[in-house]
Order: structure tokens, then sequence, then C-alpha cells
């Protein structure tokens, strides 16, 4: 009895001895820098039922593949895709079996790289997304976006564990998520960012915008839109996101009385004037608004165009739009025209003089924004048409040989 009490204990210590060269070796290479050669080492050892059920298998596991995640070196980070969902699960799985905390201050260190990680990985997705996005490619941004979210949220909750409360995580899982169009989550996150008084006035433009475009909530999304004026009075992207809801749902005095005072904002900056000059173009474009609002709204984003141009000459879009609103206007004086009776030649030919006014104001703008890209087609297509109308051949010529390029 005695030698066969001597031979089981023997073979158990055994079995002891083949778990731990694996795990030991794994701990070696790991410390000479062979990632590679670590987590084969490391790899076979979490299959051994001896070295599975140890805390320090799994913590030396979480060491070798947070590492192989933060490689600079190609061939080790490329040794496994998935290294950091795995140094995670490792990492969990150690503080699960370390009963005697041995590991314990270790591990919420390692933590806190994984952590990181997570949100370095899903600021790389998102700026994957915004890269798909450029490219039209809305599919492949959709899926860059949500692997973002994931990554983020990753993140959080590793920081949460740790007693922190990271809410500029928080905020880029909103970002990344209204982005992938999971708009239930972007919601939840927006109102959490909301209630938590997170200092950052693009929550509630969101917030209201996904109410309105997504739930079609009119009045929720005026909520926050209101409720963000009242927290951030000087910022001109919800008063003019706002402003797109009034003249959406026909409530033109109260988009105008948003554009009066964003006129005040900043008298100095370009781009407010050639915002409120757009958002003003919209009501020209308006065939549902009435003449006399949108003759109004024509001074108005003439103005506004101006003043920009005037703040920065070499602003193209202002230019631009200054030139088609005049374009715009003749070609609606010459479609009068061209629908009267035979017998009213001269209301006709008063008209059609009008319109070449028109065109003729607008050359300047439009030769302008040509200067300042020469190759944009919008401006190139325009100046042909006012070229023609006007009979300047010799400009026409050029036109059409660059349009021809």
């Amino acid at each position: 009895m005695k030698k066969a009490a001597v031979i089981l204990i023997f073979l158990i210590s055994s079995g002891i001895c083949v778990a731990q060269p694996d795990v030991q070796n794994a701990f070696n290479y790991h410390n000479q820098g062979k990632l590679d050669k670590a987590k084969i080492s490391i790899d076979k050892a979490i299959l051994n039922p001896k070295a599975v059920n140890n805390a320090k298998t799994w913590f030396y596991r979480g060491n070798i593949y947070i590492d192989i995640c933060r490689s600079q070196d190609s061939a080790y980070k490329n040794l496994d895709p998935d290294a950091l969902t795995k140094a995670h699960e490792a990492y969990m799985k150690a503080s699960e079996l370390d009963t005697k905390n041995e590991y314990k201050i270790d591990i919420l260190q390692r933590m806190i790289l994984v952590a990181e990680s997570y949100f370095n990985d899903g600021a790389n997705k998102y700026n994957l997304g915004m890269n798909a996005l450029s490219k039209s490619d809305s599919i492949q941004a959709k899926k860059n976006f949500q692997v973002s979210v994931n990554s983020f949220e990753n993140a959080f909750k590793i920081y949460e564990s740790g007693g922190r409360t990271d809410t500029a995580t928080i905020y880029y899982i909103s970002i990344a998520a209204e982005l992938g169009q999971d708009y239930p989550k972007a919601k939840s996150t927006l109102l959490k960012l909301i209630e938590m008084q997170y200092p950052e006035p693009a929550i509630y433009t969101s917030m209201a915008n996904i109410l309105y475009k997504q739930d079609n909530d009119v009045e929720k999304a005026l909520f926050y839109f209101s409720e963000g004026r009242q927290k951030f009075p000087d910022n001109l992207n919800i008063l003019l996101n706002e402003t797109n809801v009034f003249l959406a749902e026909g409530m033109t005095e109260r988009a105008l009385d948003n554009l009066q005072l964003a006129a005040k904002f900043d008298e100095s900056n370009p781009t407010i004037f050639f915002a409120i000059g757009a958002k003003y173009n919209e009501i020209v474009d308006d065939s549902t608004r009435t003449m006399e609002m949108r003759e109004e709204a024509f001074t108005k984003a003439s103005a506004a165009y101006k003043k920009s141009i005037e703040l920065k000459p070499d602003y193209f879009d202002p230019n631009y739009n200054m030139g088609a609103l005049y374009v715009n206007k003749a070609a609606s004086l010459i479609e009068i025209a061209n629908n009267l009776p035979l017998t009213a030649q001269a209301e006709y030919d008063k008209l059609k003089q009008q319109a070449n006014e028109y065109l003729q104001n607008s050359l300047p703008y439009l030769e302008k924004a040509y200067e300042l890209q020469p190759t944009d087609r919008s401006t190139l297509v325009s100046l042909k048409e006012i070229y023609t109308r006007l009979n300047m051949m010799d400009k026409l010529k050029e036109i059409n040989a660059k349009l021809e390029q």
C-alpha cells in the first residue's frame, strides 16, 4: 500500500512538472521579447488540465497577448488578429482563479493597458469609418463604426471596473453609434451624457437630429435644441440645426429670428455669414413660400454672401453661391418671359433685360470662384451658360476647352 501511494504521488508531481515547463518557457520567451515562441508555449499550457486552472498561466497569457496587440513589429503584431480580446479574456480568467489575490494589483495595472488598447482600436476603426464615408462606401463605414462602438464600450467597462467613469469614452460611443446607424444606442448614450451634464454642445444637436430624422418626433427634437441653446447660448451649430427644423416644418418666422440672431454671434466670421446666406437661399428656392417672402430672402441671402466675401475675398463657397443666386434669379425671369403671350412683347423685353443684368452681376462672383477652384465643374457649367446667353464667344471657347479636359 505504501508503494502504491508513493507511485500515485509521483504521477501527480509529474503532471505538474509537465504543465509548468510550458508556462515557464512562455514566461522566459516573453522576457526575452520572443513573442512568437512565448505565444506557442502559453497556447500549449492552457491545453493542459493542470495549468489551465492556474491563475499564473492566464496572467502570463494576458501579458503575452497584450504585448502582441501593442507590438510595433508587424511580425509579432500579426501573430493573432484577435490578440486584444484574448488578452482581456486571459486577465479576466486570471482574476477569477486568483483566490489568494497574488496577482490582483498586477492584473489591475495591466488591464489599464487593455482599456487603452480598446480605446485606440475604437479610434482607429472610427477613422477607417470616416475614410470609408469619404469614399461613399456606406456599407464598410457602418461596419467600422460598429466595431468602433464595441471597442469603446469595452474600454469604458474596464475603466468603470477600476472606479473611473470616463465620460469622454461615452461621448465617443455616442458619435460612433450615430454614424454606424445604431440610433437606440446613440440615444441612450447621449441621454446619459445629457444627464451627466457633459460639456459638449454637439450632444444636444445629435440627440435632437436623431429624434427628428429617425423618430419623426418634432416636439422632442425642438425640446433638446432648446435645452442645448440654454446651456450653450453662443453655439452657432445648435442654432443653425434648429433653424433647419424650423424651415422644414414651415416655422419660417422662427427660422428667420434664428438667422437674425446668428448674424450677431461674430460679425468678423465669414463662415457665419455664409451659413446665414445659405439658409436664406433655401427660402429663395422654396416654391411653397410666397413671392414676397422669397424676394425678402433673396435680398438677405445676397447681403449675407456679400458680407462673407467682404470678410474673406478668397472664400470659394460664398462666391459660387452668390453667382448661382443671380443665375437662378435670371433663369426664373426668363421662364416668366417665355410663358408670356406673344402680344406682351414690351414686358418680354423688359424681363429679358433684367435677366441679362442678373447674369452680368453673377459674373464677377463665378469668375472669382473659377479662379479659386479652376476644376470645379458646377462653376464651369454656370459660366458656359452665362457666356452663351451674353454672346461672350471668346470666353465661351475657353470654358468649353476646360470642360473637355
